[in-house]
């Protein structure tokens, strides 16, 4: 057998260490270090901390000196970590005292119970699955007080001392809410309690316990006096109290107080108030509403109910801040014609006119003579004649934009989209489109047009009429790019049609390219359009953009100031 000599045994461990210290250097991040006498108190130190031995301040110093900044961090954090399993374990002592785990009881380090306990301490609730965890070890102080911290919490909230920010349950806080929890007269020294500690809402809840147990006992006498003892009410909070305390009063009721009673089923209080102001009121109403010929007097029947209809919708429409809504319908002035009641009659047509007047937003004078006869059309869905509408739209009596008119044109692009389905006649589709998009809806209108099958669509000027109807809804959304390509679509199927290129001058208009947009202008008044002007009015007259509604004018002006003189309104 060999024996290694003494030279060759010193020569292996000196290149070992080297080997070592490379190691060592490389680990804890020894990166630019002047090498030199110093790489062995270096070395020291790194086999040190490699061993688990403390390094010592003056080492640090020494590393923190060299600029080792580094192997600083690694090495206090190599050794804080050495000592972290001694402080979480005092930290679970802690935990264990805090919520009421017995000394006597082992619980090894890594059990559950400290994972729950520690997410417990912040303040999150624990999960039903943790509960039982706890439950099956036996905690059960743990539980109690667990649950005394959610009800504690609870009660803070429900009775305004949520200025206390302790979790846990103190007293006399805690006991003091328990017993205003359970309506439990508080002691003075209590009230005093909570008057120095400036707990001022949760003193109030106990001063407004204590009124409620006065009256209490006269609420029980008034029961006792209205006959209803056994009705289970014994709150004085109840709507039952207040009405007895009316009762007593003689004063009259409310509607919604009345309406509570019917609910409980107390007949007996409804007859009584009815009798006090039912009679008077309803005579009052027949002779405001001239239907004093109408020989009932009994507040059941249907004519009082409609008279108090009256008084609901005149109130209604003489303030305008409330929102309108219209409660006389046809029926009733139906029923009030049957009965001869013909000057009812004609105050009922006109509360249900302006009530219909403020639904449909008309604001100003308005003929009953035909609007009143078109609104009721349109209470009923039933489609209006185009004629008509369109001559009061031209003559100016009726808003081209306003709610008639809208709801006028959804009647119709609900028809066409019907008619579409029924006969499959396609150019019933622009007109849907057309109508939705006239009635401020222009995601219906493309809808309309979302799944049309194009290649199956052989005529040249419909597909362009779908092409352009869809154009001017993605125009209308101000989705300008796919407006171009929609009436670039339509002017290829169908280029003799003035109405691609009307589509494309507005889109110009509406980039501010208005020199562009003239020229698309006089290709559409070349190929038959006659209402170009009015499309630019209309442009200019919807552009929502101050600045650029007066850019447009400017333009416009300085192009033709005779022309387009309507623009000078649009400069003020």
């Amino acid at each position: 057998m060999k024996i290694t000599s003494d030279m060759d045994t010193g020569m292996d461990n000196s290149e070992l260490q080297k080997r070592h210290f490379a190691a060592l250097k490389q680990k804890y991040q020894v990166g630019q270090y002047k090498s030199g006498v110093s790489d062995s108190f270096l070395y020291l130190i790194l086999r040190k901390a490699d061993l688990g031995i403390q390094v010592t301040n003056l080492e640090f110093q020494w590393l923190t000196e060299n600029r080792l900044v580094g192997t600083v961090e690694i090495i206090s954090l190599q050794q804080y970590q050495a000592e972290d399993k001694k402080r979480l374990e005092a930290e679970f002592l802690q935990l264990r005292t805090k919520y009421h785990i017995p000394k006597q009881l082992e619980i090894p380090i890594s059990s559950p119970v400290y994972s729950i306990l520690w997410k417990l301490d912040p303040g999150y609730s624990l999960t039903d699955s943790e509960l039982e965890l706890l439950n099956n070890h036996g905690l059960v102080d743990t539980i109690t007080l667990i649950e005394d911290i959610r009800n504690f919490s609870k009660l803070k909230i429900n009775y305004k001392a949520t200025k206390n920010l302790n979790q846990f349950p103190e007293e006399p806080l805690y006991s003091i809410l328990k017993k205003l929890d359970a309506r439990e007269q508080l002691y003075n020294s209590e009230a005093e309690w909570l008057l120095e500690l400036d707990f001022g809402e949760t003193l109030e809840i106990h001063w407004q316990q204590e009124d409620e147990r006065k009256v209490e006992i006269e609420f029980s006498e008034l029961k006792s006096k209205y006959q209803i003892d056994s009705h289970p009410d014994t709150s004085i909070s109840s709507p039952l109290y207040s009405i007895l305390s009316k009762f007593n009063s003689e004063l009259e009721l409310e509607p919604s107080e009345c309406e509570w009673l019917k609910q409980q089923n107390l007949s007996e209080l409804i007859s009584i108030d009815r009798e006090r102001k039912d009679r008077r009121f309803f005579a009052e109403l027949k002779n405001k509403y001239k239907a004093t010929q109408y020989q009932s007097s009994e507040p059941s029947s249907r004519l009082f109910l409609i008279l108090r209809i009256f008084e609901i919708s005149e109130s209604k429409t003489s303030n305008p801040s409330e929102e309108s809504k219209v409660l006389i319908d046809e029926k009733d002035i139906q029923w009030l014609s049957e009965e001869g009641l013909v000057e009812t009659v004609d105050i009922a047509k006109q509360i249900h006119f302006r009530t219909l007047k403020t639904k449909y937003q008309i604001v100003g004078q308005l003929a009953l003579d035909p609007f009143y006869e078109i609104m009721l059309k349109l209470e009923r869905e039933e489609r209006l004649d185009p004629k008509q509408v369109i001559q009061l739209i031209e003559e100016g009596r009726l808003a081209r934009h306003g709610k008639i008119a809208i709801a006028y044109y959804r009647l119709e692009a609900i028809f066409c989209e019907k008619e579409h389905q029924r006969t499959g006649n396609r150019w019933k589709l622009p007109s849907a489109s057309s109508n939705w998009r006239k009635a401020d809806e222009p995601e219906k209108a493309l809808k309309v047009t979302e799944n049309v099958n194009w290649n199956k669509v052989q005529e040249s000027d419909l597909k362009s009429a779908l092409w352009v109807t869809r154009g001017a809804a993605f125009r209308d959304l101000n989705q300008l790019d796919e407006a171009e390509n929609c009436a670039t679509q339509a002017r290829e199927c169908h280029p003799d049609s003035h109405q691609p290129y009307t589509l494309m001058g507005a889109i110009c208009y509406d980039r501010g390219e208005y020199a562009d947009g003239d020229n698309w202008f006089e290709l559409a008044a070349e190929r038959g359009a006659d209402d170009t002007d009015d499309e630019i009015e209309r442009i200019v007259r919807m552009t929502k953009d101050k600045d650029k509604r007066r850019e447009v004018a400017e333009y416009l002006l300085s192009k033709d100031s005779n022309r387009y003189k309507w623009a000078n309104s649009y400069l003020k």
